[in-house]
C-alpha cells in the first residue's frame, strides 16, 4: 500500500499543478484580451488624431489660397482707388501710388 499512497500523492500533486496551470493560463488569457482591447482603443485614438491633422492640413491651404485671393484683390481696389482725385479746397489731389 505504500505504494498505492505515493502514487496517490503523486497524482494529486500532478493534478493540483495542473489546475494551477490552468488557473495561470486562464489569467493570461484575459491579460491578453485587456491589452488587446486597449490596443484597439489606441489604435482608433490615432486614427481621429490622424483624421483631425489631415483636416487641418486641409483647412490651412483653403486658408492660405483664401488668403492670397484676398490679398490680390486688395491690390487691384487699392490700385483702383488710387485712380480717383479728391476735391479739397478747390484743388484737386491725386491719391498717392502704392507703397509696395
Amino acid at each position: 500500500m505504500i505504494e498505492a499512497d505515493g502514487t496517490a500523492a503523486s497524482l494529486t500533486e500532478i493534478v493540483s499543478g495542473i489546475n494551477e496551470s490552468s488557473r495561470l493560463v486562464e489569467e493570461i488569457a484575459a491579460s491578453s484580451e485587456q491589452q488587446s482591447d486597449g490596443i484597439t482603443r489606441i489604435d482608433s485614438g490615432v486614427n481621429q488624431v490622424a483624421e483631425v491633422v489631415q483636416q487641418n492640413s486641409a483647412t490651412a491651404e483653403e486658408s492660405a489660397a483664401v488668403s492670397e485671393e484676398m490679398n490680390s484683390q486688395a491690390h487691384v481696389l487699392e490700385d483702383l482707388v488710387s485712380k480717383f482725385k479728391l476735391k479739397q479746397n478747390e484743388m484737386y489731389y491725386e491719391l498717392p501710388a502704392r507703397v509696395s
